[in-house]
């Protein structure tokens, strides 16, 4: 009975984290800023150090490892979309199964079943920047999802072992997002007085090793990159550390900004029920339920408060939180149908069990749609339209050869474009200078570039998909 729930697990997974996952195309910022650091680091052999464009990159500050698993991906699938984005897939997919087994073997099956559903059907989870985009907010999910339950289960065993399990995974969270994998640590404390384990905590050879184990990858990550990159260290120090007290690149949000999110978009209409899990926490008489529940309560608590207070805010910040409060959220529900089919009633384990599915069906339904849909805004979609053009082109085989690409801002995108087509011996030119020679082929989305040109050249189109036009240069003024 186990594997067909577990194999009904896997089939909805596969539907919202993997199904079209490369049927989009290369998104701007941060998804195609790894996707270039990972073919420069294929090409030009060094593993410790990111680079964008030829040169070192310190724009993206954080350290290797989702690159070096991206490369491994592209080793098996090719330099493509898929490719890029499947470790942040497997990383979500691998976090619902855990969630899922872990709360199964320690707790309950149907508790097990709603945390992941929950998990499942929440947009912060599963949507751009998260489960299905090439960025590194999946992996530092999975890694501190571990980290943090080795750590309750050192709590609820007092087994020494897990301490070591625990800095291994918060060493492998550090060395993708590199402070993000810290935020945590304020709970870890509060829990360790809470139950009097701070002690026991940190005096044993567990803990030696593990801390030994952290700062030789902290340090190491960090010195071999500054000595490749030199000004790393005061990147780092300055940019990303200082994002809890100064705005970074203008992301600057109001204090409610991640509960306005939660209610409204990504965690929607679960959000009540993560209230009611984190009362109940307080006031259940189940010893173990109510000890677990107030971990994770504490956990969620100090971490939304860090991010909350920090001046610069991005909505992706609060990813690592959603397996935890889908635990929470999904307790309620467990508790009521636990509750009222104490008495193993066949008839109502399957009234509940329908009600459960009915419930889930719609919710679920949505984030399927926006999963395959892919839908962007407006806006983004014009910025991208060059970008959706090259990728309608690849798909179908058609000869981008020697186009020259007209842009303006952010061209991290098509570079990655310039690196695929390179890939498939095509040669595309990237241009913000406007300086083109009679029959030059030109894909340009922007009208006001659109406008520059009009000033120095006749040109006819050739091609056009929504807003990106490839026109052929017929006269220069």
């Amino acid at each position: 009975m186990k594997y067909i729930h577990f194999l009904g697990l896997l089939i909805l997974i596969y539907l919202v984290i993997f199904l079209k996952l490369g049927s989009f195309p290369m998104r701007h910022w941060d998804e195609s800023m790894f996707a270039v650091n990972t073919y420069e680091m294929i090409h030009n052999g060094k593993y410790f150090s990111l680079y964008f464009d030829g040169k070192p990159d310190l724009f993206n500050t954080k350290p290797p490892l989702t690159t070096w698993i991206q490369i491994l991906s592209v080793k098996v699938f090719g330099y493509n979309e898929l490719a890029l984005r499947m470790p942040s897939a497997l990383a979500a997919a691998t976090s619902v199964i855990i969630v899922y087994r872990f709360i199964s073997k320690h707790f309950s099956i149907l508790w097990a079943w709603i945390s992941a559903l929950i998990l499942l059907t929440s947009t912060g989870f599963i949507h751009f920047h998260t489960a299905r985009t090439a960025d590194s907010d999946s992996l530092l999910c999975l890694f501190v999802l571990v980290s943090n339950l080795y750590f309750l289960k050192y709590l609820m065993t007092d087994e020494k072992k897990y301490i070591f399990l625990f800095f291994i995974f918060m060493s492998l969270a550090f060395a993708t997002k590199m402070y993000a994998a810290l935020l945590f640590i304020p709970a870890y404390m509060i829990l360790l007085i809470r139950y009097k384990r701070f002690l026991t905590f940190i005096f044993n050879r567990h803990f030696l090793a593990g801390i030994g184990l952290f700062l030789v990858t902290a340090i190491g990550l960090i010195l071999l990159r500054e000595m490749d990159s030199p000004g790393y260290f005061r990147e780092i120090l300055l940019k990303d550390a200082g994002r809890v007290l100064t705005v970074v690149e203008n992301h600057k949000e109001s204090t409610t900004f991640y509960f306005d999110n939660f209610f409204k978009t990504r965690f929607s209409i679960w959000f009540i029920l993560l209230l009611i899990g984190a009362s109940l926490a307080f006031l259940i008489e189940d010893k173990l339920n109510r000890s677990f529940l107030l971990s994770l309560t504490v956990l969620t608590i100090i971490y939304l408060t860090i991010i909350t207070f920090s001046i610069t805010k991005l909505e992706w910040y609060d990813m690592p939180l959603y397996p935890i409060i889908s635990i929470i959220a999904a307790y309620p529900v467990y508790y009521i149908i636990n509750t009222s089919i104490s008495n193993s009633d066949p008839k109502k384990w399957l009234k509940y069990i329908t009600i459960l599915i009915v419930v889930f069906i719609y919710p679920y339904h949505m984030l399927f749609d926006k999963s395959q849909s892919n839908r962007m805004p407006t806006g983004e979609k014009k910025q991208e339209a060059n970008e959706q053009y090259i990728f309608s082109k690849i798909n179908q085989n058609s000869n981008l050869n020697n186009i020259k690409v007209y842009y303006s801002g952010y061209n991290g995108s098509l570079i990655f474009y310039k690196y695929k087509l390179a890939m498939l011996n095509q040669a595309i030119e990237l241009s913000n200078t406007g300086e083109f020679h009679l029959n030059d082929r030109v894909l340009v989305s922007n009208d006001s570039l659109i406008n520059k040109m009009n000033q120095h050249y006749t040109f006819s189109t050739i091609d056009q998909i929504e807003n990106a036009r490839l026109v052929h240069i017929t006269k220069v003024f």
